[in-house]
């Protein structure tokens, strides 16, 4: 690029060279010049090199612009893992408890009598245990545990003959603040038999009656007249009279057998 502008500024300044000797006032040739000494244009050299008194002209080529190009990156910050879920606290087992079997064999003591002659079918009471309950070794109802029951039924004796009976049912066992239910029916509680105290009046009647007929009349058949009339004293009194009624007393313990199995938890 810079030799085809050093050769541009050559030639042009040829060419103003000749303009200026074409108007120039022209003088006599000297002897033995002639114009085939005169340079033509087609013979001028590709370069002239410039007179030491003529000033050139040195036009640089300017340098190529730079252009900077300026790449912004942005740069997404990454997203934090999430934190790991903390792991459940692992449960604990349950508790499996201590089983009371069937059958088991609880003293339940009554701290105030239970009999069909103040009670009927439907009335509650309650009651302790008079001993610990222990399964394998543990004590599962302590003694003096609360016990509620109720009568399930109360009959009494008959005026002229027959048993009264009376039978318990025990509800549930309180222990260690937690109420459990047993749901036992305890056996039938039966009377003396009232037969032999009414045979006693009946006797005693009739030889009340014999005696008082023989200070009466004195005579055998006034004895008697008077044997029979106290036999039907005494058994009209043996009519009138009940039997014993069945009676748990107080104080009294008794032995039940649980009809359930009972699952205690917490010991």
């Amino acid at each position: 690029m810079k030799r085809q502008w050093t050769q541009l500024f050559a030639l042009g300044l040829v060419a103003a060279t000749l303009a200026a000797a074409g108007c120039a006032p022209k003088e006599e040739m000297p002897s033995g010049s002639s114009t085939d000494s005169m340079l033509s244009m087609n013979d001028v050299p590709e370069a002239i090199a410039p007179s030491p008194d003529t000033a050139i002209a040195v036009v640089e080529t300017p340098p190529p612009t730079t252009t900077t190009t300026t790449t912004t990156t942005t740069t997404t910050p990454k997203p934090k893992p999430a934190a790991p879920k903390p792991k459940p606290a692992a449960k604990p087992a349950p508790d499996p408890g201590v089983t009371v079997a069937a059958g088991t064999q609880i003293q339940v003591s009554f701290p105030t009598a239970v009999s069909t002659k103040d009670k009927v079918a439907g009335d509650t009471f309650t009651a302790t245990l008079a001993g610990d309950v222990v399964v394998d070794g543990k004590v599962v109802f302590p003694a003096g545990s609360t016990v509620q029951g109720h009568v399930v039924e109360a009959v009494r004796p008959g005026k002229a003959s027959g048993k009264g009976k009376m039978v318990l049912a025990y509800d549930s066992i309180e222990a260690n603040g937690t109420s459990y239910s047993i749901d036992t029916v305890g056996a039938p509680i039966e009377g003396a038999s009232g037969t032999k105290g009414d045979a006693t009046k009946v006797v005693g009647g009739a030889a009340a009656g014999a005696i008082l007929g023989k200070i009466i009349g004195g005579s055998g058949s006034d004895a008697a007249k008077g044997a029979a009339a106290g036999a039907a004293a005494g058994t009209a009194a043996a009519l009138l009279t009940r039997g014993p009624d069945p009676v748990v007393k107080a104080g009294q313990t008794l032995t039940v057998a649980l009809d359930n199995s009972v699952n205690v938890k917490g010991l």
